[in-house]
């Protein structure tokens, strides 16, 4: 078996410490957000961040539940899946009760985005990678 999967409990750690470190970033008061303009219009950077940080959290879902590269079925982990996409938008909401944070639906959107690519992509990439 893969060495990367005989890390299940590594996996495992990773996920759980990555969603706490998640509720705790979006619970300090006041972060502020960088914009670039594309076309003249303002982009939010920090909407990469939410897509990355989501997709990176759902990977470690991934690596921690498959049983072998490529394996892994969202429709066997499906009340996790919906848990976690659950766990982002609670964690979006919540901001509203933060000092200087907000309920942004983008960033919602981001979240989920994230969550979706990291649960269809990891398994493909991690056979891509391997192969």
């Amino acid at each position: 078996m893969n060495k990367l999967l005989e890390q299940k409990k590594l996996f495992k750690a990773l996920f759980w410490a990555w969603g706490l470190i998640i509720l705790i970033l979006s619970s300090l008061p006041n972060i502020p957000t960088q914009e670039i303009n594309i076309w003249d219009e303002p982009f939010r950077l920090d909407y990469f961040e939410h897509f990355g940080v989501f997709a990176i959290w759902a990977g470690f879902f991934v690596i921690w539940k498959m049983k072998d590269i490529g394996d892994f079925s969202i429709k066997n982990h499906l009340w996790f899946v919906a848990a976690t996409m659950l766990f982002a938008a609670a964690d979006e909401i919540h901001q509203i009760w933060i000092p200087g944070r907000t309920f942004n639906p983008i960033d919602l959107i981001y979240n989920e985005l994230g969550l979706i690519m990291g649960y269809l992509l990891a398994p493909l990439f991690l056979k891509w990678f391997y192969k």
